[in-house]
């Protein structure tokens, strides 16, 4: 009698397992998503924001190296989901958080359209670490443009999809402290 509630027990503790595989594996958050896309290199501390497009839905995050390394980074990516699940790794890139006076990066993500095409999508990023900065600005669809900064206890953040260099950190009186890019 024990022996067939056993069989009864495992077959039920097995079929609970299997459903609990195929649903963990649909329905990633970003994190998750990011995490595996970079093929667990990383483990995410946190998706500061995220900016729904017609592409996508670019994630802003930081990470730490997962193999306990001592650099902590911040990145953006490219992600595809259905109804705010089952996200899709599209592209990505990440830049280390120095002690300097910012940290910035320009890249263009490459992916291929829904009917095939390959697109190119400029986004610039980064964190921020003199607080005497105030403004961020960059060239956006040919015109200049100030970057919002998103501000969060670990600290000071940029990002903008479609925008060129060079990108400009200003003080509060509009003058130019320093510049990354051309």
């Amino acid at each position: 009698m024990t022996i067939k509630r056993t069989n009864k027990f495992l077959k039920i503790l097995l079929f609970l397992l299997f459903v609990g595989a195929l649903t963990g594996c649909s329905n990633e958050t970003p994190g998750e998503a990011i995490n595996n896309g970079w093929s667990d290199e990383i483990k995410v501390n946190n998706v500061l924001s995220k900016q729904k497009l017609n592409e996508g839905t670019i994630a802003l995050f930081t990470a730490k190296g997962a193999d306990h390394s001592q650099f902590n980074y911040v990145g953006v990516s490219l992600l595809k989901a259905q109804h705010d699940h089952d996200w899709e790794f599209i592209d990505s890139d990440m830049t280390a958080i120095t002690e300097d006076f910012f940290s910035a990066t320009h890249r263009v993500f490459h992916f291929e359209t829904e009917d095939g095409n390959i697109k190119e999508m400029p986004i610039v990023f980064g964190v921020l670490k003199n607080e005497n900065i105030a403004t961020v600005t960059a060239e956006v669809n040919d015109e200049k443009k100030e970057i919002d900064i998103i501000t969060t206890h670990t600290g000071r953040y940029f990002y903008q999809v479609n925008a060129w260099g060079p990108i400009e950190f200003l003080n509060k009186n509009g003058e130019v402290m320093d510049r990354y890019g051309i």
